[in-house]
């Protein structure tokens, strides 16, 4: 028996100890941001669960408000890394700043999804009785679809009280025309649903603010009433911006600035359409390239993320366990997120 085995057993034992805590700690950290609709927590564990499974990282989630996460993601520290959910042009003062000029300290993904809102109604209405402008509203018959059971004047329901959004939809039922006909009624967007499934079960009429993506678009059929194109907004506090039009089809007074809001205010056209995008630290690209390749190549389906919004808000799916299912019924969509991040063993 050779006498030295033990000790050199004993140093190959300590080599190991030593090793391996060192091999374990080897996984990337990456923190994602956290944001509270759920639109960006389907977005933010589907990321998460592919950089965990796919790219060997450690996920971490830290919530707050999007301004104090894209201050934090900015500053490439680790802090935070990732955030799923930024609309344009909503975040077009943080983007000046932060991605297309100041810092240019955050890169957006190259295939942001689209964002869209404006006046719904069921699909069954518009066939059958050729609704499909905004300003269809205007002709008393069809204003008389939308009357509730029992009679009285026909309701628009045009979001939750305090949402800019709400203002914005009775100041376009001004300036549309249809305002006299219609009485603007704000409700939590749960009494809105229960409204339009009541509609739907009874094929009446309901007309409603909206926005995708949500379930309701996975678990309804839904049209939105057309308008004129968006051209440019023409309030004072635009001035900068580069949606900015002198007579641009949208100027908005908040009642917050302005009693006669309502009436100083002028809308003729739809809400822009928003481009919502994946924004990573530009930091990283050194740190872990796997991954921000990856999240650069990320990509999603409007109907894709409606459907997850559907599990997770009406069948009460955990979010986590609606973005593994997911991932598994669309490896193919997966693979080519992953096709772009370098090959496995390249320095990180």
């Amino acid at each position: 028996m050779n006498r030295h085995l033990p000790s050199k057993l004993g140093t190959a034992a300590l080599l190991v100890s030593l090793i391996l805590p060192a091999a374990a700690s080897a996984k990337e950290s990456i923190v994602i941001g956290e944001q509270n609709w759920t639109g960006a927590i389907a977005i933010q564990h589907i990321l998460g669960e592919v950089i965990q499974s796919r790219l060997d990282g450690e996920v971490s989630y830290l919530a707050g408000d999007v301004p104090v996460l894209l201050s934090a993601a900015a500053k490439g520290d680790g802090s935070v890394d990732v955030l799923t959910d930024i609309w344009l042009p909503n975040q077009s003062a943080a983007w000046a700043k932060y991605v297309s000029g100041g810092t240019k300290s955050l890169v957006p993904n190259a295939h942001p999804y689209s964002g869209v809102q404006g006046f719904y109604i069921p699909g069954y209405l518009q066939d059958k009785y050729g609704v499909k402008s905004i300003y269809d509203l205007n002709k008393p018959e069809v204003a008389k679809l939308f009357e509730p059971l029992g009679g009285g004047q026909a309701q628009l329901l045009v979001g939750p009280a305090g949402w800019e959004s709400t203002y914005i939809g009775q100041i376009k039922a001004k300036d549309y025309g249809f305002a006299d006909k219609f009485e603007a009624i704000s409700t939590e967007a749960s009494v809105t649903y229960a409204k339009l499934a009541s509609a739907y079960k009874a094929q009446r009429g309901v007309v409603f603010y909206a926005y995708t993506p949500d379930w309701v678009f996975s678990a309804f059929d839904l049209r939105r009433l057309e308008e004129p194109a968006f051209d440019g907004y023409a309030q004072d506090n635009k001035k900068g911006d580069p949606l900015y039009k002198a007579d641009g089809c949208w100027k908005f007074i908040s009642p917050t600035v302005d009693a006669d809001w309502l009436n100083k205010s002028k809308i003729t056209c739809a809400f822009p359409d928003a481009k919502v995008y994946v924004l990573a630290s530009a930091g990283l690209q050194k740190r872990a390239p796997k991954v921000a390749a990856f999240l650069h190549n990320f990509a999603i389906d409007p109907s894709d993320l409606n459907a997850l919004i559907l599990k997770i808000e009406k069948e009460q799916v955990p979010a986590d366990v609606a973005a593994k299912a997911w991932i598994q019924d669309h490896q193919a969509t997966v693979d080519q997120w992953l096709a772009a991040a370098p090959a496995q063993g390249q320095a990180q």
